[in-house]
């Protein structure tokens, strides 16, 4: 082999670099170390010769011993089993497998060879394939994860999960060694779970399933996707996908109506295959009868995937041409703030988390931080929040930083507090939500492929709106901010660093329309009463703007916003942590204290009632607001439903309250001097806090300075306790072998006898 066939490999590989395959058949990656000889083995038996799949196997093998597994497999079936040394074109109908000290990679159509990586000891082999098979086999890409110890594989499946491929693990209780299976699970990103015996006719089951599909659109045809359709209609098969959707959003609360069509038939053709159903009408009528499926289908349409350091390359930039410039135009004492939008379960978050924190050690006055992280997959933020992820991670992080920011807790790898406390998760959805603000950082990236291009925009907007004028948007590699030039100028257009232009939008996103069901309650069964009918919050919101104009806020009776006008969000705020619809939360804090009173007079009475006009700071001008408080009236007035319309002056002509009365003041007076005990109080206690806290920093400088020689000690011994576990694992396959090679000499050894003795009788 030449040096061009074979080469070191920086680990993982950039995305950019490889080209998607052309195959039209499925490769199935089987990944396996400790006892996955055996299970491999019972995988083979039961997997016929024409099956239409190649298979392709990556085993934790010795780079110091000759390995006969290829004769040891070639056994079990009647596929051809080659061992991959050089770069090897794939056919469907054969096993290829990987080679002592080279790890295996796809590229187009084929097998590549490099030498094998183990960063820190650890082995990587399995995701380093599946991410190739991933990127360019895509939704013909089958991962499968055998028995075997650690965690590697667990991160590579889940890639093959998000690029749309269907992923496997061995039932955990029959597997000879379940961490690697358990690891793959935790991810959440796992379709079927069966004993390897049991893979091949679900693999098989699958492959009679796929047949193509063209679904209509409102003006063209999407490109095809498997979905059976043997016996539906063109027409049947659109009404059930409209039926399927509609389930999906009254059973979850979330709306897939502006995701682009393709993504949407390719997710619902996944729980097809996993359900073995025919067409999109059986799985609407399956949908209908079985409750549990709509989670199931959100967390296929979610899919929260994704890496630390993801696109080394763009991340690089972002370390190398931003950050920098971020922390220098912010003043000593300000916090620089971030949030990354669609974070699934948070490695992007803690990633900007961890260059802050490099920049900030570089600085004399380090800045305060804040990285805000939000997405709309409860779990994917609740598995966020622990910081904790499987030890194959040590593939996208880099040796020091792993050091320094992370703890090893058996095989997992888990995000240091002082890390995890800089960043805030919420479960928020960019479409529906009001925006975090006054960002010097917004992460964006792979969300915007996902939606229809209206919806682009407006979301580009809503970032436009919530960045400051000096502030950054990184995008994924296949997003842009091209379209939206009015918006946004290139700063790096190859790693897709933008900066807003200066011009800001007309912020028209408004917070949505909440009256009427909660999440995830199906909606009821409407009657003829006329005062259980439903109120249209836009038919209402027109009867009440005719009595005044815009900008105007209407609330909801528990005083949450479910309508704004444009100009509104001038008078509004977003200052941090969950994202609130309750307009005291929301409400400027210059105009809350008066506000208060106000709402409360006109709750209580049921009258209109309007402020004083009160100051506040619109960027460098002082302006003088008043807000009316309209409450619906007549047969309106059971829906408790207010209308809050702000009058806007120039100059304070006239400050005294037109519309409180002498003796509704005394609600703000009674807020005013409870806040003053409040304020005594806190400040007692912040002097004890600070009386305690120095009697701990003595300690905790002693405690410190032990700390540090135990750390080095440990860090010693984990590094030696990972070599010996590599080490163990090697020689666990390699005794595998050997045992196999014993039994058939022992066979071969039986029939040698046996001939002998019967020879020996004749003579």
């Amino acid at each position: 082999m030449n040096d061009n066939e074979r080469k070191v490999l920086e680990f993982p590989p950039p995305d950019r670099d490889f080209i998607p395959s052309t195959l039209e058949f499925p490769v199935v990656g089987i990944g396996a170390s400790a006892g996955g000889i055996e299970a491999l083995s019972r995988f083979l038996e039961a997997m016929p010769a024409e099956n239409g799949m190649a298979f392709v196997v990556v085993l934790h093998l010795s780079p110091k011993h000759e390995s006969n597994l290829d004769k040891i497999l070639q056994a079990k079936t009647r596929m051809p089993v080659t061992q991959v040394t050089e770069v090897t074109p794939i056919e469907a109908g054969h096993v290829y497998l990987i080679s002592p000290a080279l790890d295996l990679l796809m590229n187009d159509g084929s097998l590549q060879v490099v030498s094998a990586a183990r960063p820190r000891g650890r082995h990587v082999a399995i995701d380093m394939f599946f991410r190739t098979l991933a990127e360019v086999h895509r939704e013909r890409a089958i991962g499968v994860i055998l028995s075997g110890a650690g965690s590697d594989g667990a991160v590579g499946i889940a890639r093959i999960k998000e690029k749309g491929g269907m992923t496997f693990v061995q039932s955990p209780d029959d597997a000879e060694y379940d961490s690697m299976p358990r690891s793959a699970l935790e991810r959440g990103t796992v379709d079927v779970v069966l004993p390897a015996s049991e893979m091949p006719q679900k693999l098989l089951e699958l492959g009679r399933n796929a047949r193509v599909l063209q679904l209509p659109t409102a003006g063209h045809l999407e490109r095809s996707v498997y979905i059976d359709s043997a016996e539906a209609h063109a027409q049947q098969a659109e009404l059930a996908l409209r039926d399927i959707l509609q389930l999906l959003h009254q059973r979850t609360g979330h709306d897939f109506k502006h995701y682009k069509r393709a993504t949407v038939l390719r997710r619902i053709e996944r729980r097809l295959q996993v359900r073995g159903l025919a067409d999109v009408v059986a799985y609407r009528r399956y949908l209908e009868e079985h409750s549990e499926e709509a989670a199931a289908l959100l967390q296929d349409m979610l899919i929260s995937v994704t890496n630390f350091f993801r696109d080394r390359i763009a991340f690089d930039a972002l370390e190398r041409d931003v950050i920098p410039h971020i922390f220098e135009e912010v003043k000593e004492t300000e916090q620089v703030r971030a949030w990354s939008v669609g974070c699934a379960t948070g490695e992007e978050a803690y990633s900007i988390a961890m260059l802050f924190a490099d920049q900030n050690s570089l600085l004399a006055t380090p800045r305060p931080v804040q990285v805000f992280a939000s997405d709309i997959d409860e779990r994917a933020i609740a598995a966020a929040r622990t910081g904790r992820y499987p030890g194959s991670i040590v593939t996208d992080v880099t040796p020091s930083r792993l050091r320094q920011y992370f703890d090893r807790q058996d095989e997992h790898l888990c995000v240091k507090r002082e890390i995890r406390e800089k960043v805030l998760f919420a479960i928020h959805n960019i479409l529906r939500d009001p925006p975090f603000s006054q960002l010097h950082l917004i992460s964006c990236r792979n969300l915007l492929i996902y939606l229809d291009r209206d919806i682009q925009t407006k979301v580009m907007e809503i970032l436009h709106y919530a960045l400051r004028p000096n502030g950054y948007l990184f995008l994924g590699t296949a997003e842009s901010a091209e379209a939206v030039a009015r918006y946004f100028t290139p700063v790096d257009k190859k790693n897709r660093i933008y900066r807003p232009v200066n011009a800001r939008p007309e912020r028209a996103f408004h917070v949505p329309l909440l009256v009427g069901r909660p999440e995830g309650v199906p909606a009821k069964a409407t009657t003829n009463s006329t005062d259980q009918q439903r109120v249209s919050p836009q038919d209402l919101y027109r009867k009440l703007v005719e009595i005044s104009g815009p900008p105007g806020v209407l609330l909801d009776r528990s005083h949450q916003i479910i309508y704004a006008t444009k100009q509104a969000w001038r008078f509004l705020r977003h200052s941090g942590g969950e994202p609130s619809h309750d307009i005291m939360a929301t409400l400027h804090p210059d105009l809350q204290l008066e506000f208060r009173a106000a709402l409360f007079q006109a709750t209580q009475n049921h009258v209109d009632v309007q402020t004083r006009f009160m100051s506040i700071r619109d960027g460098n001008a002082e302006i003088f607001v008043r807000i009316n408080i309209h409450p619906a009236r007549d047969r309106d007035a059971a829906t408790g439903v207010m209308l809050l319309v702000f009058e806007e002056r120039e100059s304070s002509i006239d400050t005294s309250p037109s519309g409180l009365q002498n003796g509704d003041n005394v609600v703000a007076l009674h807020l005013e001097q409870e806040l003053k005990q409040t304020k005594e109080h806190l400040h007692s206690a912040i002097e004890q806090y600070e009386t305690t806290l120095e009697d701990l920093k003595g300690s905790n400088e002693e405690l410190q300075a032990s700390n540090e020689e135990l750390r080095s000690t440990a860090e010693e011994l984990e590094t030696s306790k990972e070599e010996l576990q590599s080490i163990n694992e090697e020689l666990i396959t390699v005794n595998t072998e050997l045992k196999m090679k014993v039994d058939e000499t022992a066979k071969s050894n039986d029939g040698t006898c046996q001939k002998f003795c019967v020879r020996g009788q004749n003579s």
